[in-house]
């Protein structure tokens, strides 16, 4: 290879799910770079699912929201005497072709944007072909000649991290993680949201099986998991779960269904058996972990779909999934 390079910075500021679908990256850039300095910028709480990764050098996580004019200034000088050889910008909104441009570093590569062609000396056209966000994030490594073959996303946890998954179910009054389904009738949109009372429906069906079934709850989700508990009451909940101790749960479990969203992401990450219900988002696009074998996701072709819609009155995409069609899959996930 003919680019030398010591200290690479790798953006990419929001979300979940996002961050997620980022690391075939970190992989390939330490595949290609095994001796540099491989540092991840983005904001917080995101950097916790980046704790613990083996190809990373260092996480850079600051508060965005809180930072302030001062804040900013101070990230900014930091970012730039860091002296960074290669930084790329998978994110490429104007604040973090900003921070890019900062860097000064030699190749600042992010996606060709009119008013952002400044912050970059290698601006990236991805083709309308190309529909996968793995693919999406691959192109700005082969903008710059790297090897970039595509690979499943991931994620790592600790030994003593799963012990403390363990310990965080029995709190929440689980006795066997590794026998018990955990189930999110949350999301951040109304319009990703399978119906509450299938998520009851699927919980009947799981404990039929003789396993165990949990419900997460995230912020502002308890009325969701409440409604959701009425036709299994012998049900548990965890809530109040930091997002690297949600990932600590997630490693111990014995199978994990939920909305597209984070959770689900970080679930196949983690290669947990895992069935994520899609309303009006794309698969292709956001969900690249079919192809191992240990995630699938359930969808229904309505005439209205994609949408892209945050509310709608109707969800048919989602209304006409039935729990036995999710939980078929799931027992395919756990049989395998």
């Amino acid at each position: 290879m003919s680019i030398v390079s010591e200290r690479i910075l790798l953006t990419r500021l929001r979300y979940i799910g996002d961050v997620v679908l980022t690391t075939p990256c970190i992989r390939r850039l330490r595949e290609s770079f095994p001796k540099a300095e491989i540092a991840y910028l983005t904001q917080a709480p995101y950097g916790q699912i980046l704790d613990n990764h083996p190809f990373l050098s260092n996480t850079i996580s600051p508060d965005l929201a809180t930072l302030g004019t001062a804040g900013t200034m101070k990230l900014m000088w930091e970012l730039r005497r860091s002296h960074y050889d290669i930084a790329i910008d998978l994110f490429s909104n104007p604040r973090s072709a900003l921070l890019t441009a900062c860097t000064m570093a030699k190749k600042r590569v992010g996606t060709h944007h009119f008013w952002r062609t400044w912050a970059y000396n290698v601006n990236v056209r991805v083709g309308s072909h190309i529909r996968s966000a793995v693919e999406h994030h691959l192109e700005h490594l082969r903008s710059i000649g790297l090897d970039a073959t595509p690979s499943q996303p991931e994620l790592f946890v600790t030994k003593e991290e799963m012990e403390d998954g363990e310990r965080l179910m029995r709190a929440a009054g689980v006795s066997e993680a590794s026998k018990t389904i955990l189930l999110q009738p949350g999301a951040k949109w109304q319009a990703k949201r399978w119906p509450v009372r299938r998520f009851g429906e699927l919980a009947e069906l799981i404990c039929d099986e003789s396993l165990g079934v949990a419900f997460l709850a995230g912020p502002g989700e308890e009325t969701v998991v409440v409604e959701s508990r009425i036709r299994v009451p012998q049900t548990q909940v965890i809530s109040g779960l930091t997002l690297r101790q949600l990932m600590r749960v997630l490693s111990v479990c014995a199978g994990y269904v939920g909305n597209d969203g984070g959770p689900a992401h970080i679930a196949a990450a983690l290669r947990r058996p895992t069935v994520v219900v899609f309303g009006p988002s794309e698969p292709d696009i956001w969900f690249p972990y079919e192809e191992g074998g240990r995630a699938v996701c359930v969808h229904e072709e309505v005439e209205c779909r994609p949408c892209h819609l945050h509310f709608c009155e109707h969800v048919k995409c989602l209304e006409r999934i039935p729990a036995t069609r999710v939980f078929s899959k799931l027992m395919g996930l756990l049989s395998g």
